[in-house]
């Protein structure tokens, strides 16, 4: 035994030594590595990297030869232009396709957070409830033993309420196999997330109330503005395709093709000098090859601009939608903590106790009665979490680098 023993010690310090301990603030911290920011991050580092040549499109340089004669070789050096105003529509774009790639990485960084902080308070609510699913189970295989004992003495008892009880025990087990499946889920995720073997110790720590998740409700309006990044990228995607237009349009202006330097070698021997020319090619006005592209491009704009402003609308209901169900929520929690504060103050639970000869089922029921709402309380307050975590998300709360944890009370 003793053997045994100190195996199963060294086996769990060598485990200890290769699982730590993740708080909340050490998972949200690792949400910069996540995949789809260091891709966001990556394309706009790459458009920062870009590099335009003012005025010109390229250089090409060109070689003929004249019939398969070596000797009889032509060269031509063209330098082709860009369209007037090319050069600016094109800085102004790739300039706002950056800002438009650092909102996109704003965005997804606030999605990212917000995935996460959900699979936080699931995890911590979860785990409330499986310890009050614990003691109910425990209870009802007590009132169980009790009927059927009961049963046994009196004979009042009868198979319907063994049934009944036996149904209750098969629900609260289900569920607790449910709340487990979960917890282990989540736990597979933020290892799968982080690479580590690491164990979430969230419950542990204290985070924010339901009394000041009600403070922050209040200090909303209902007509509380979205996401700041979110209307800002609308109006950026706006001017973006506005660039693009613009850009398009001066691509038309091409009116100097190119010049070209060119230099024929065929019986330029004994002069050199006189085998050089010069050239050059001009548009002509009034020729446009890329008018059905620039329109395509503007019904595109009008179409997208209609889409944000219709989505600008629903985001702000959602936000007002999100705000009443929270505070309803909160309102219900309030009344039933106030209600099993009653309870408790009233000492019924004592009083029935103290009574000698009190049939063991009164006692059961009442204390099956109290984690009922235990588990009422936990169902609500998962509730409140999730939509104050949705609730931050639509206000844009988590755009801000600079804001830490937000489940640690200070964003009331």
């Amino acid at each position: 035994m003793k053997k045994f023993f100190s195996v199963f010690l060294t086996f769990f310090l060598f485990s200890s030594l290769f699982c730590e301990d993740l708080t909340i603030a050490q998972y949200i911290e690792a949400a910069k590595d996540d995949p789809r920011l260091k891709s966001k991050k990556a394309m706009s580092d790459s458009l920062e990297n870009s590099a335009d040549t003012p005025g010109i499109k390229r250089l090409e340089f060109r070689s003929e030869t004249g019939n398969f004669d070596i000797m009889e070789q032509k060269y031509a050096l063209r330098l082709y232009f860009k369209g007037f105003g090319e050069t600016k529509s094109s800085r102004e774009f790739i300039k706002n396709m950056q800002n438009l790639h650092k909102l996109e990485y704003t965005s997804a960084r606030s999605e990212v957070l917000f995935e996460r902080y959900s699979a936080i308070v699931t995890y911590i609510q979860h785990k409330k409830e499986l310890k009050i699913v614990a003691s109910m189970r425990e209870l009802l295989y007590d009132k169980l033993a009790v009927t059927t004992k009961m049963g046994e003495i009196t004979g009042e008892m009868t198979e319907i309420d063994k049934m009944d009880t036996d149904d209750k025990i098969t629900e609260i087990e289900m569920r607790q196999i449910e709340l487990e499946s979960t917890v282990e889920s989540i736990e597979a995720a933020i290892k799968s997330e982080l690479g580590e073997d690491k164990t979430p110790v969230f419950e542990r720590e204290k985070i924010v109330s339901v009394d000041e998740i009600e403070k922050f409700a209040e200090s909303l309006s209902e007509i509380h503005g979205a996401s700041k990044a979110g209307n800002d990228y609308q109006t950026l995607r706006s001017i973006v395709a506005q660039n693009e237009i613009a850009l398009e349009e001066a691509k038309e202006r091409d009116w100097l093709k190119y010049i070209a330097l060119e230099y024929d070698t065929d019986h330029r021997s004994d002069k050199p000098s006189r085998g050089f020319s010069i050239g050059f090619a001009i548009s002509i006005p009034g020729f446009k090859n890329n008018q059905s592209s620039i329109v395509k491009k503007k019904l595109k704009m009008m179409e997208q601009d209609l889409g944000f402003e219709t989505q600008r609308r629903i985001r702000e209901a959602e936000i007002r939608t999100a705000l009443l169900m929270l505070k309803r929520e909160i309102k219900q929690y309030k009344m039933l903590s106030k209600r099993k504060e009653e309870g408790e103050k009233s000492n019924i639970f004592a009083k029935y106790s103290s009574i000698e000869g009190l049939n063991p089922m009164m006692v059961i029921k009442l204390k099956e009665k109290i984690l009922k709402k235990d588990l009422k309380l936990a169902e609500l307050e998962l509730k409140i979490y999730e939509k104050y975590i949705n609730l931050a998300y639509l206000l844009g709360i988590y755009e801000d680098e600079s804001a830490g944890n937000f489940l640690n009370g200070k964003n009331e």
